[in-house]
């Protein structure tokens, strides 16, 4: 029991602040687990939220360290995105040569540059906008065309273009980001 309660216990700092304790009990036993409040508020203003930056760029000021170090998270949220596919599906890759995997990369990075554009122009009317709610807001925006069919044996049939109905913010994007001139106008 000793050994698998240690492996419970095996994370970083974590066997610093949960105390254990097996007792025989009656034709059992009983296992208490507690926090020892003092080592866990010891632990938090001691270690945790700390970050120590190293870095080889002496002649960096302290804010270029900083900046690039900041934004590194956005090549890590790009990456992210890739991954998950929550943004542009880097895999299931189904290309085995060297050339056609370099267009595949080619192609996803293309759609990445693409997305941050379209972000940092919808940022002008929401600041702070994330990809991932420029896509759902997005997502949710559709134009549908209704064909009749026309009143008479010949004619053209008659059509109508509807666009979904769409919340303040999609109503923003869409004038921000000049989605009307997208539209499909029906030929007539």
């Amino acid at each position: 029991m000793r050994r698998r309660v240690a492996g419970w216990l095996s994370a970083t700092f974590l066997s610093d602040i949960v105390r254990w304790e097996w007792r025989p009990d009656g034709p059992g036993a009983r296992l208490q687990f507690d926090v020892d409040h003092r080592a866990l508020n010891e632990l938090m203003t001691q270690r945790l939220g700390r970050t120590v930056m190293i870095t080889n760029r002496l002649d960096w000021s302290v804010e270029q360290i900083v900046d690039a170090y900041t934004g590194q998270e956005h090549i890590e949220q790009v990456f992210r995105g890739l991954k998950d596919g929550g943004w542009v599906g880097w895999g299931p890759m189904h290309h085995w040569t060297d050339s056609k995997i370099r267009v595949h990369a080619f192609y996803c990075m293309l759609a990445v540059s693409l997305l941050k554009y379209i972000q940092r122009d919808a940022q002008r009317t929401w600041p702070g906008l994330s990809i991932e709610q420029l896509l759902e807001e997005l997502k949710d925006i559709h134009q549908v065309v209704l064909f009749y069919p026309p009143q008479g044996e010949k004619g053209p049939c008659r059509t109508a273009t509807v666009i979904s109905k769409r919340t303040l913010a999609q109503h923003l994007l869409t004038d921000t980001l000049a989605l009307n001139s997208l539209s499909i106008t029906p030929r007539r």
